[in-house]
C-alpha cells in the first residue's frame, strides 16, 4: 500500500524492534537456489570491473600486452560499457545453468558473466561465509588494507611512513574490548553474518597460503602475506566506512586560520569577519534543496536567526585567543614518523623506484577511504510522473575509479535476506541496492556531525581538565603501534619496531591535539560515537523488508549521515537525511571550536522526525547530489570542501531541470538522464544569464568581446562533446566549453583573489572529482554580480566600487589574454605568438585516472575522459 503522509516516517520508528531482528534461519533444510519472482526492469554497472585481483602470472600477461583486461579476469570488463553509457542486466540471477562452488556445506557461490558472486546460504552464518570467501577472492589486498587502516595496523605491512596514520586510527578508534561490546549488542543474525564472514575470509586466506598463484601482487611487492581475519576487523571496517563517507566536521581550525589570514589582508578583525561571513554563509533560502520547500523545512541550528550574528562574534572572539597548535596532533594524522633508535641502521633501498611505488601504495590506500572528493547522486520518480505508472530509482555513488574501486557488487539469498547491489570492504551487507520489492540509494550527507571542543587543562597535570566546575581525569591508555623498518618507503623485514603513544578521551571524545604550554587541548565529539555499528544493524533490515513502513523503521535505526532515497513496488518514493545530529546549545557557531568547560555541551541528538525527510512529494520526483537537504538546514559549517555553503548553483540542478521538464519519465529516459547529467556543466545555468545580459545590454563591448560572448551564449552547455572519442587522450572540447571555463576562472580571480587568503580561495573553489562543478565560489561570485541568485546580500564590497559590467569586462579581457597565450605557439626564441582564432580554442578534455593501488607499477593504470557519473550505478523500474 502506498503511504499518503510524511507522518508515517516518524510514526513507524519502532516497528522493526519486533519484526526486523529475527533469529537466523537455523533449519537443516537447504535454501532453494531460486531467487524471488519480481516484475521490474533492473540494470547496473561497476566501472572498471568486479575484481581487483592481479596475480604474478596476471602481472606478466598484462605487462606483455598493455591491455588492462589481461592483468586479471573481470578486472576491466565493464569499463568500455560504462564509458559508452551502457548497462548490464542487474536482476536477481537465474543460476539454474550455473555450477556453484561449495567452500562449506550450506554455502553455494555462483558467478555470472561479469564475475559477480551470487551467494546462497542455508543460515545467516553461511551467507556471511559466502560473502567473506567470494569478496576476498576478488579483492583480498584491499580488504586487508581497509581493516588495517581502520585499526591502526597498516604500518605492520607498509612500514614506518604509515605510523602517523596508525596513531590517528588508535586515537579516534576503539579498543578490542569495546568492539566486543559492540558485537555483543548486535542481534543474533547480525552476529552470525559477521562470524560467517570472518570464517569465509579465513578460508580464502588458507587457500592463498597453500597456493602462491592466488597471492595478490601487492603482497609480493611488500614482501608480506595476509594475516587471519578476526571479528573486530569487520566492525572496525564498518566504523571506517561510516566515518569516511558519512560524517563531517572537526576541521574548524581551518576557519580559525582563515579568520587570522583575513585580518592580515584587510587590517582589522571587523572587516575580516565580514568577509568571512559573506564567503562562508550558513543558510541561503535560494539554494537548491532535495526536500521541496512546500513539503517542509528543517533546522540543525539551535541559535535563533536574530541571535546568530552575536553568537558568531562571541565564538570568533574565543577562537581568536586559541593557539594554532591545536589544529594538528596525533589525532589528525600529524604525528611524526618514528626514527629507529641508536644503533639501528636503516637499510638502503636496493631499488629506489620500487620504494617510490611502496610509498604510492600507502597514499592510494588512504585516498581510497578518504572522504575528500567523493560524492554521489540519486533520483526517484513517483508513479504519476512515470511512463510505466510505477516508481523508479537511479543511484550513482561516486567513489572514484581504480583497480579495484572501493565498492563491489554481490547478490545474497538466505536467512531471510534477498538483495543485490554493492557493498564496501569487509561488510557482509548490501549497502546500496535492491530487494524483492524495494530499491534504495545513498549519497554522502555532508552535515556537520563532528564538533571540536577546547579543553582547559590542569596546569599541574595535562591529563586533567575542567568541566562543569570540576577537574576531571581524562580516560587514557597506551597504544603500541608496530611497524616495519622502511627506507624511502620500501618496507623490509618483520614488524619488529614499535612506537608507544598515549591515547586520551574527555567527556566530549578523543583528544586529537594539545598545546600543553597553553594548558589547552582539543577533543572531537562524534555524534555517533559508540553508535556506528547501529547503522550496520539498520542496513541488515534494508535487505529483507518489503514495505515502506518497514524500511522507514530501519531508517530510524541508522546513525550515519548518508542521504537515502527509496522506491517500492507499491509506488512509494521517499528521501531521508538521516543519522545522529547534535542538538547543540544556543549561542555557539558550528563553524568554529566550542569551549569545552561545559556550557556548550550538546543536549543529545535530534529526534528522527526532526531530520530532513519527505515521502511521496506532490511534485512526483526527488533528486540529490550531496546538496543542501532542506531549507533551514545549516551548511558551510564543516570547514572543508565537502561541507561548503550551498547556493542556487549546484550539480543537483542538472537532475532537477531534467526531471521537472518531463511529465512522464520512461525507464530509457531515466537512463539517458544519467548520461546527460554527467556531461552538462552545472555552472552554465548560473552564469549564462549574467553573460547574456552583458552581451545584450552593454553597447561599449568591442567586436572581440562580443565574439567571445557569442561563442559562450551559443554553447550547448556540455563540458563533454557528445562525439568525443573516449580512447583518444588528446580529445578536445568545444570552443564554447573552453572559453566559458577560462572566463569563469578569470571572473573568480578578478572579483575575489585579492580579498581572500589563497588557501581559503582554493577551498571555496574546490570541486573534488567533479572537474567542471559549480563550487561555493561561483555562488558567491554570482551573488555579487546578480543579487537575484541568492537571498543573502554581501556586506563587503568585493567589486571595490566597480560596476557589474566593469568587473565582467575586466575578467573577459583577462580570459582573452589567457586563451591567446594558452593556444598560441612559440617562435624560435620561445616568444609566444598569440592565437586569435576563437575556433581554435579547444581544451583537451580532462581525463580521470584509473589505476591500481600501486599506480600501475603492478596492475593497469590508464585514463578515461571525465564524465561526472557514478562509479557504481544501479537503476530499477517497477512494472
Amino acid at each position: 500500500m502506498r503511504v499518503a503522509a510524511l507522518v508515517l516516517i516518524a510514526a513507524t520508528g519502532g516497528l522493526l524492534s519486533a519484526c526486523g531482528s529475527s533469529s537466523p534461519n537455523s533449519d537443516d533444510a537447504t535454501v532453494a537456489d531460486t531467487p524471488p519472482a519480481t516484475s521490474r526492469q533492473v540494470v547496473n554497472i561497476l566501472a572498471p570491473g568486479q575484481s581487483g585481483f592481479v596475480s604474478t602470472d596476471g602481472q606478466a600477461a598484462g605487462s606483455a600486452t598493455g591491455n588492462p583486461g589481461d592483468f586479471g579476469e573481470h578486472l576491466d570488463d565493464q569499463r568500455l560499457m560504462y564509458w559508452s553509457s551502457e548497462f548490464k542486466a542487474g536482476e536477481f540471477a537465474d543460476v539454474s545453468d550455473m555450477t556453484p562452488i561449495t567452500p562449506r556445506d550450506g554455502v553455494r557461490i555462483y558467478r555470472d558473466d561479469f564475475g559477480v558472486p551470487i551467494i546462497y546460504g542455508d543460515t545467516a552464518f553461511d551467507v556471511g561465509f559466502g560473502v567473506g570467501f567470494a569478496t576476498n577472492e576478488d579483492r583480498l589486498f584491499l580488504n586487508d588494507a581497509a581493516r588495517r587502516l581502520a585499526k591502526g595496523t597498516l604500518a605492520e605491512i607498509t612500514g614506518s611512513a604509515t605510523v602517523p596514520a596508525d596513531i590517528q586510527a588508535r586515537v579516534l578508534g576503539y579498543t578490542e574490548a569495546e568492539y566486543q561490546a559492540f558485537f555483543d549488542a548486535i542481534p543474533e543474525d547480525g552476529q552470525q553474518l559477521v562470524m560467517g564472514y570472518v570464517a569465509g575470509a579465513n578460508a580464502w586466506v588458507d587457500e592463498v597460503m597453500s597456493n602462491p598463484s592466488l597471492l595478490p601482487i601487492e603482497y609480493t611487492l611488500l614482501t608480506t602475506t595476509p594475516a587471519p581475519f578476526v571479528m573486530s576487523d569487520v566492525l572496525a571496517s564498518g566504523v571506517l566506512i561510516t566515518r569516511s563517507v558519512a560524517s563531517e566536521g572537526g576541521n574548524e581550525f581551518d576557519n580559525v586560520q582563515t579568520l587570522r589570514e583575513l585580518e592580515t589582508i584587510h587590517g582589522d578583525a571587523a572587516t575580516a569577519r565580514q568577509v568571512f561571513l559573506d564567503a562562508n554563509w550558513i543558510d541561503d533560502t535560494a539554494a537548491a534543496v532535495s526536500v521541496p520547500p512546500s513539503e517542509g523545512t528543517f533546522s540543525n541550528i539551535s541559535t535563533p536567526v536574530a541571535q546568530r550574528a552575536a553568537a558568531f562574534e562571541a565564538m570568533a572572539d574565543f577562537a581568536d585567543g586559541l593557539p594554532l597548535a591545536l589544529a594538528t596532533g596525533d589525532g589528525t594524522g600529524d604525528a611524526p614518523e618514528p626514527v629507529p633508535g641508536i644503533g639501528v641502521l636503516k637499510p638502503t633501498a636496493a631499488n629506489p623506484a620500487q620504494a617510490k611505488v611502496a610509498q604510492q601504495l600507502v597514499q592510494r590506500i588512504k585516498r581510497t577511504f578518504s572522504k575528500n572528493g567523493g560524492a554521489s547522486y540519486m533520483a526517484v520518480v513517483a508513479p504519476e510522473r512515470s511512463a510505466t505508472g510505477q516508481a523508479m530509482l537511479i543511484n550513482g555513488p561516486q567513489l572514484g575509479y581504480g583497480y579495484p574501486t572501493q565498492l563491489h557488487e554481490m547478490e545474497i539469498h538466505g536467512a531471510g535476506f534477498d538483495a543485490r547491489g554493492s557493498s564496501a570492504p569487509n561488510l557482509p551487507v548490501i549497502g546500496i541496492g535492491y530487494g524483492e520489492r524495494t530499491v534504495w540509494g545513498l549519497t554522502t550527507g555532508n552535515s556537520k556531525t563532528i564538533d571540536s571542543f577546547i579543553e582547559t587543562l590542569d596546569p599541574s597535570d595535562p591529563n586533567r581538565y575542567q568541566h562543569n566546575g570540576q577537574t576531571l581525569d581524562m580516560d587514557c591508555r597506551d597504544e603500541v603501534v608496530n611497524y616495519r623498518l622502511a627506507m624511502e618507503g620500501l618496507p623490509a623485514g618483520p614488524a619488529s619496531f614499535s612506537e608507544t603513544v598515549e591515547v586520551c578521551r574527555t567527556v566530549h571524545g578523543p583528544v586529537v591535539a594539545r598545546s600543553n604550554a597553553d594548558n589547552l587541548a582539543r577533543s572531537v565529539q562524534y555524534a555517533m560515537f559508540f553508535r556506528e555499528i547501529d547503522t550496520i544493524v539498520g542496513v541488515l533490515d534494508w535487505m529483507r523488508v518489503d514495505t515502506f513502513s518497514e524500511f522507514s523503521a530501519a531508517m530510524a535505526r541508522v546513525t550515519w549521515n548518508e542521504n537515502t532515497m527509496y522506491a517500492d513496488a507499491d509506488g512509494n518514493i521517499a528521501y531521508w537525511h538521516p543519522g545522529l545530529h547534535p542538538r547543540r546549545r544556543s549561542g555557539g557557531d558550528q563553524r568554529l571550536p566550542l569551549p569545552g568547560t561545559g556550557e556548550f555541551d550538546h543536549l543529545g541528538t535530534l529526534a528522527f522526525s526532526e531530520v530532513p525527510q519527505v515521502a511521496n512529494p506532490q511534485q512526483g520526483w526527488l533528486a540529490n547530489w550531496n546538496n543542501k537537504p532542506a531549507l533551514g538546514w545549516g551548511e558551510g559549517v564543516g570547514g572543508n570542501a565537502l561541507s561548503l555553503p550551498a547556493g542556487n548553483a549546484q550539480r543537483v540542478t542538472n537532475w532537477q531541470e531534467l526531471l521537472a521538464a518531463d511529465s512522464q519519465v520512461s525507464f530509457a529516459e531515466l537512463l539517458d538522464m544519467d548520461r546527460l547529467v554527467g556531461l552538462v556543466d552545472p555552472r552554465a545555468q548560473l552564469y549564462l544569464p549574467i553573460f547574456t545580459a552583458l552581451r545584450n545590454n552593454n553597447a561599449t563591448l568591442t567586436q572581440r568581446q562580443q565574439d567571445l560572448l557569442d561563442v559562450i551564449i551559443g554553447w550547448d552547455r556540455l563540458h563533454h562533446r557528445e562525439d568525443l572519442d573516449i580512447e583518444d587522450e588528446q580529445a578536445t572540447d568545444t570552443p564554447g566549453a573552453t572559453v566559458f571555463d577560462v572566463y569563469v576562472r578569470a571572473l573568480r580571480s578578478e572579483l575575489l583573489a585579492d580579498d581572500l587568503p589563497a588557501a581559503f580561495f582554493n577551498r571555496l573553489s574546490a570541486v573534488g572529482n567533479h572537474e567542471y562543478d559549480a563550487p561555493a565560489m561561483d555562488n558567491l561570485v554570482a551573488r555579487v554580480l546578480d543579487p537575484s541568485t541568492s537571498n543573502l546580500t554581501p556586506n563587503f564590497d568585493f567589486a571595490d566600487g566597480a560596476t557589474t559590467d566593469a568587473v565582467l569586462i575586466a575578467a573577459l579581457d583577462a580570459a582573452d589574454a589567457q586563451l591567446q597565450e594558452d593556444f598560441g605557439t612559440t617562435d624560435m626564441d620561445d616568444n609566444v605568438i598569440p592565437e586569435m582564432n576563437i575556433d581554435n580554442y579547444r581544451r583537451v578534455h580532462h581525463r580521470d585516472e584509473i589505476c591500481s593501488l600501486t599506480g600501475g607499477a603492478t596492475g593497469p593504470c590508464i585514463t578515461m575522459p571525465h564524465q561526472d557519473r557514478g562509479s557504481w550505478i544501479h537503476a530499477v523500474s517497477f512494472e
